[in-house]
């Protein structure tokens, strides 16, 4: 861990957050937040619900995040006044039949609407700023009405997007949660067998929330850090 604790330890928190808010799917998220005209909480909805779709993409996670956030479809989710669940499942089924970025396992990925539609309840939007400060139990929320792993990649991205849309609509910075942690991808993969001598599934969760903590820095920031910098990191 000390060769890999080493070139990260120049970086702060606030260096990953200056990071996340300069991806492209933050910017994205921003654009489409300025250019709305549909409630905050519409806004939100639609972002979880395109986050825990955006798996087994055709092309990268950016180009479908600025694909969504321009979407002309928007004006036809809004054009005839009162929005409901089937005017919003309509949405993402053109989304995804007629866009360029995310056109694989369509069918799966229109049940995953259909729950979250089933999930989705007015008395949850009384609690957006309660599950802003409290992003670890929305994580265990999504993770339960779509049956998976509380760190699954999806319910992870899930979170971390949404914080986008908070910093949007709330004007104040949250960081993410100790407890929330990071999704173990290939790249991170890459980078353990890198530094470390042996390789094992059971502890490269556990290294990376060491890193974390010796670091001081959330494991879902830390990630920004090593998205930055992973070219660099694996040479």
């Amino acid at each position: 861990m000390d060769k890999l604790y080493n070139k990260l330890k120049k970086y702060s928190i606030e260096d990953a957050i200056k990071f996340e808010e300069k991806d492209r799917q933050f910017l994205a998220l921003k654009n489409l937040y300025k250019n709305k005209n549909f409630s905050n909480e519409l806004y939100l909805f639609l972002i979880i619900i395109n986050a825990l779709i955006s798996f087994q993409l055709s092309w990268k996670w950016e180009d479908y995040w600025e694909e969504f956030s321009t979407s002309p479809l928007f004006s036809f989710l809004i054009e005839e006044g009162n929005i409901n669940s089937q005017k919003i499942y309509n949405f993402f089924e053109d989304l995804l039949k007629n866009g360029k970025n995310n056109r694989r396992f369509v069918y799966m990925k229109l049940k995953r609407v259909e729950k979250l539609l089933n999930w989705f309840s007015i008395e949850k939007l009384e609690y957006l700023e309660y599950f802003y400060k409290n992003m670890d139990i929305l994580a265990r929320d999504l993770a339960k009405v779509m049956n998976q792993k509380v760190d699954a990649k999806t319910i992870v991205f899930a979170v971390k997007m949404f914080s986008y849309w908070a910093r949007n609509v709330f004007w104040y910075l949250q960081n993410f949660p100790e407890n929330l942690m990071i999704p173990i991808d290939s790249r991170l993969e890459n980078l353990y067998k890198k530094y470390n001598w042996e390789w094992s599934k059971k502890e490269i969760k556990n290294y990376y929330i060491e890193l974390s903590k010796k670091l001081d820095i959330p494991p879902l920031h830390l990630d920004a850090i090593l998205w930055v910098n992973y070219e660099e990191l694996i040479k």
